[in-house]
């Protein structure tokens, strides 16, 4: 793992590999419905464009579906120079003709890169989920990442998030509020936040987690597991201050993630405020 301090907005690449998932609370899906423009090799011209501006930034890998090739996904990762901090949002897929053994093995050969992936496992089983013996195998932090977009005040609710926490006793858990019902106005909001206050009640509260013009979070512990609570808004970019730099499927530049974002001038990097 690198030791260099982040400097600059993260870099955020949708990969060219769609997850053939449909999670409701997906703000990428709909990027995903026509491939015909997609290229890689103009992914790898805009990192490359990305790394000489910001050498020692944070470098996100999402999708669609990061596995979905996972030869390919090595190819990317040696792409991306070792200053960066590696990150990987992933449903952590193993196919018919792979074992968990093998998937965690071609992984682990990147162990040193890897900063963390971010494995999506919620309270409904929206993708095939391998087996969990998988993260006993992987040899680089990994951290579960839970969007709850069920209703938080329902007893259902309440019990699948508990079963979620005792699922993965013993790891890093990321609970995440629903996207689509964040805004400026409740992004930041504990006080009215059910979900806040039922992870509260079961979980021991540690403190907020440093708070951006976005998104925030809150730590919490339960029974040796670190839990954090996750809100961001589905954009980011907020009075002209970005905070993700997104490069497309399609190897284009934009300023957010979706229909809010617009395409990225580079000489629009001498004059935006990031952090």
């Amino acid at each position: 793992m690198n030791n260099y301090p982040k400097i600059g907005p993260t870099v955020t690449m949708f990969v060219p590999y769609d997850c053939n998932n449909a999670c409701p609370f997906c703000v990428n899906k709909q990027e995903y419905r026509d491939t015909s423009s997609f290229d890689l090799e103009r992914c790898y011209k805009s990192l490359d464009l990305m790394d000489r501006i910001f050498p020692y930034n944070d470098v996100v890998l999402t999708g669609g579906e990061p596995l979905a090739d996972i030869d390919c996904l090595g190819e990317i990762i040696d792409h991306i120079k070792p200053t960066h901090h590696l990150y990987i949002n992933t449903t952590l897929p193993v196919g018919e003709d792979q074992t968990i053994e093998e998937v965690a093995s071609k992984l682990n050969r990147y162990k040193d890169r890897i900063s963390c992936i971010n494995v999506s496992r919620h309270l409904e089983h929206y993708v095939k989920e391998c087996d969990d013996r998988i993260f006993d195998l992987l040899e680089f932090p990994h951290r579960i990442n839970c969007v709850v977009f069920e209703d938080a005040k329902l007893e259902d609710t309440q019990q699948k998030l508990i079963g979620v926490l005792d699922r993965f006793k013993g790891h890093e858990i990321q609970l995440r509020a629903n996207y689509s019902f964040l805004r400026l106005d409740n992004v930041f909001d504990k006080d009215n936040d059910n979900l806040f206050k039922f992870i509260s009640s079961i979980c021991e509260y540690k403190g907020d987690l440093e708070k951006e013009r976005f998104r925030t979070g809150f730590l919490f512990e339960r029974e040796g597991s670190k839990i954090t609570y996750h809100k961001t808004l589905p954009f980011a970019k907020v009075d002209g201050y970005v905070g993700d730099i997104i490069i497309r499927q399609t190897g284009r530049i934009y300023d957010d993630w979706n229909e809010y974002g617009e395409e990225l001038n580079i000489n629009d990097l001498a004059l935006i405020e990031y952090k």
